[in-house]
């Protein structure tokens, strides 16, 4: 089965190389998930990749939940959130890629938060130099960013796999 005109490796794999060169240019985990998937799936929208914003270095350098994590659950939400209140369908929609995608993400960085995947406190200035003297942020954190990618394309086009009708898994009968 075919997603975009993408198999499943293609389709992360372009993920991936997208969102790594967004985030060593642009410096921004979040936005660089955001931008990266508002383009593949074609989704415009300024606020989402404006809301993505503080999100960088666990919320604005604090070292909380992972700014490429939260991007990515932005992303779920743009794709199958509700549009409107009433639509509890929609929520439902969402909860299933989101727990996919959290569990995949912990089991590759065993914690949600920037600090424990990093090491570091980014507020500490002296820390925040050494992690962009040392080149630590021209490597570490596009290659994080682009296996989060991953993963949040992995399970978007699973998804979109269950949402389709493949006959070829129909029997005859």
């Amino acid at each position: 089965m075919r997603h975009l005109g993408l198999t499943k490796e293609e389709f992360m794999q372009k993920a991936h190389d997208m969102a790594y060169e967004r985030e060593k240019l642009f410096c921004g985990c979040s936005q660089a998930i955001v931008s990266t998937f508002q383009d593949i799936l074609g989704i415009k929208d300024c606020y989402a990749l404006k809301m993505a914003t503080p999100f960088a270095g666990g919320i604005a350098r604090q070292g909380k939940i992972c700014g490429a994590l939260v991007g990515s659950v932005m992303v779920i939400g743009m794709k199958y959130g509700r549009s409107n209140l009433e639509d509890f369908e929609a929520v439902q929609r969402t909860y299933g890629p989101v727990q996919r995608l959290c569990k995949m993400f912990e089991d590759e960085f065993g914690s949600f938060l920037c600090r424990d995947i990093t090491g570091l406190d980014l507020l500490d200035l002296e820390q925040m130099k050494y992690f962009f003297t040392s080149g630590r942020h021209d490597k570490e954190p596009p290659e994080h960013v682009g296996k989060v990618a991953r993963m949040l394309a992995e399970v978007m086009y699973d998804r979109e796999g269950e949402l389709m009708f493949d006959i070829s898994k129909v029997k005859e009968g």
